[in-house]
């Protein structure tokens, strides 16, 4: 059996750019903004400044340090430095409610905090988290750990150990053909792992990792391009429903991404009528590259490459490719064995490249991480990733769907589960259902939604909206919540989420597509801005005061909101959708062409 031995770690790679003794290769820029570069020897002064700090805080091996700073070269220095340090850290976006926040922090045993006021140890942690970092895998030494959403209700960490980062690091740098000439633009949000993987492995290869300087991460085409040249950057990693908005947008455009030479996409399938959009636009010219892969699998596990002149596969959904790196594809029945030919099965992933487990949840993960009785490799291990998938004929991997209670919406992995303890949390809520409906877009999209009953002089939508917002990212907030005196069961007596789901498409808006809205010559900018909003966040009574980002609205809807808007004639930036809040406050700015 092949073996693929351990590459050094990236702290380690870094460091021999860092200190070459080639002025050169030192001087090469690691990290680059719209306002200034920072060198690989600038870097890894800086980090070891930062890990001299955390060091006097008495964080070491085994320890844990949480990270919350905005996308930029000091989120990098502090992520490195935790390393230094040889600590792991847990990245969180800056804009995560303080609630949240704490509540990783707590679960998670970190024991300092690096902010926008610098590291700092933090009040009533305890060194007692060694055992916990380790998950029962004592041979390597922690990464970093995510939270992704727990089908228990609560966050689950993931802990990712150096061996497997650098293994992904390199098997990725393999892909995509990574070189020190490229920049690749740091795009996905911290507290995701996907930017983990926009980051390393750049920097393992000696490349650059751009930065957008801004918190806007669904920039209009014509933005994304400019900064694109501006910052020289050659790989774009967007999610699949960004670049999908984007294909439609650019779709006759002069719009120009003549740099970039490969797009990733992931977080939600694509088809091949994607693909055909893609390539009449201006990243016709791109190698486009299909990912898919859960956290545990430490990102991206498998990966369609197509080549801008490659045939198209034959499937509907665009399959999801071959393994990345050191991994083989296991798909089972429900015996764990081997599916039959052409008939669907669980995808498990195998290989070295895996997370050690989850934080503190010992049974969790023995449940999915399992022995690989398909390996001749001693303890070799292997992920259940609970997707269906199927294996046509010609080889290609087609995902089908989830086995479990976890949805996408908008890219984003959630376990309803786990919004439903939010929402039964709620004061005055008694039983709730999460659900994840079709958007009303046409695209395949979809959005967050909920039912709940309330006892007498029980919360409205709204209260339980705002409760949410205090505790929850934005992403896992619904934007339609139905309050009933009771909601339907099925015959056993438990809530019946396809009666909820079916409710809340018939109480939404079943308008026509944004761009074909219908309006007179005298409708009002913010008449048609209300429509508009009201077709996308399927919220048939969004008023002209209502927060935008309250009622489900997010930089995805409002860069669908700002094109439709641009086609009949006005002006409207996505991003003053998001800040403005509200329509009649953003219809006030808006200008005709």
């Amino acid at each position: 059996m092949t073996s693929f031995p351990s590459p050094p770690w990236i702290a380690d790679r870094i460091r021999a750019r860092a200190e070459s003794a080639d002025p050169a290769v030192r001087s090469c820029v690691a990290l680059r903004t719209t306002r200034a570069d920072t060198t690989y020897a600038e870097l890894w002064e800086r980090a070891q400044k930062t890990g001299a700090e955390l060091s006097a805080l008495g964080i070491g091996p085994g320890d844990l340090v949480g990270i919350r700073l905005p996308s930029g070269p000091g989120v990098v220095v502090a992520m490195l430095a935790s390393w230094l340090a040889g600590a792991a850290f847990l990245p969180m976006a800056a804009a995560v409610p303080d609630e949240y926040r704490d509540r990783l922090l707590s679960r998670s045993g970190a024991r300092a905090l690096v902010d926008a006021d610098g590291p700092r140890a933090l009040a009533g942690a305890d060194a007692g988290t060694a055992a916990q970092l380790n998950v029962g895998r004592l041979a390597d030494r922690a990464a970093y750990a995510i939270y992704t959403s727990g089908s228990t209700g609560t966050p689950k960490g993931v802990l990712v150990g150096q061996d497997a980062l650098a293994a992904h690091a390199q098997g990725v740098a393999d892909l995509l053909g990574l070189q020190p000439a490229d920049t690749v633009l740091q795009f996905a949000g911290l507290g995701f792992d996907v930017a983990q993987e926009e980051i390393w492995p750049t920097l393992a290869v000696g490349g650059t990792v751009a930065f957008l300087d801004s918190a806007d991460r669904a920039l209009p085409s014509v933005e994304l391009a400019s900064r694109a040249r501006e910052l020289d950057v050659s790989m774009l990693q967007l999610p699949t429903a960004y670049w999908r908005l984007l294909c439609a947008e650019m779709q006759g455009s002069d719009v120009s991404f003549a740099g970039v030479r490969t797009v990733v996409i992931g977080g939600e399938s694509a088809g091949t009528s994607d693909v055909h959009a893609h390539r009449a636009g201006p990243l016709g010219h791109c190698t486009l590259v299909n990912g898919y892969g859960p956290t545990e699998t430490v990102i991206t596990c498998t990966a369609l490459v197509l080549r801008p002149n490659d045939p198209l596969p034959t499937t509907t959904g665009l399959p999801i490719g071959g393994p990345v790196g050191d991994r083989r594809l296991h798909i089972l029945d429900a015996d764990r064995r081997p599916a039959e030919p052409g008939a669907p099965g669980e995808l498990w992933i195998g290989g070295t490249p895996l997370a050690d487990g989850y934080l503190d949840d010992p049974s969790r993960t023995a449940e999915n991480f399992r022995p690989d009785p398909f390996s001749a490799v001693d303890d070799a291990r292997m992920y259940r990733t609970g997707d269906l998938v199927l294996r046509h004929p010609d080889g290609a991997v087609e995902f089908l769907g989830r086995l479990d209670n976890q949805v996408k919406v908008r890219g984003h992995r959630i376990e309803l589960d786990e919004v439903d303890r939010h929402l039964l949390d709620t004061p005055g809520v008694t039983a709730a259902a999460a659900v994840a409906i079709d958007d009303g877009t046409g695209t395949g999209g979809r959005t967050l939604a909920a039912a709940v009953s309330v006892g007498p002089d029980g919360p409205t939508a709204d209260g339980i909206r705002d409760h949410l917002r205090a505790r929850l990212p934005r992403h896992m907030v619904p934007g339609l919540i139905l309050v009933r005196d009771r909601l339907p069961l099925t015959p056993s007596g438990k809530i019946d989420r396809r009666a909820v789901a079916a409710a809340a498409t018939a109480t939404t808006v079943a308008g026509p597509e944004p761009d074909v809205v219908a309006h007179t010559a005298q409708a009002s900018e913010l008449s048609l801005l209300l429509d508009l909003v009201r077709t996308l966040l399927r919220a048939p009574d969004f008023g002209p005061d209502d927060d935008f980002l309250a009622r489900g609205g997010d930089s995805l809807v409002a860069l669908r909101v700002s094109g439709a808007m641009k086609r009949h004639g006005w002006r409207l930036r996505a991003s003053d959708l998001v800040a403005a809040g509200s329509a009649r406050a953003v219809a006030a700015r808006m200008e005709r062409f």
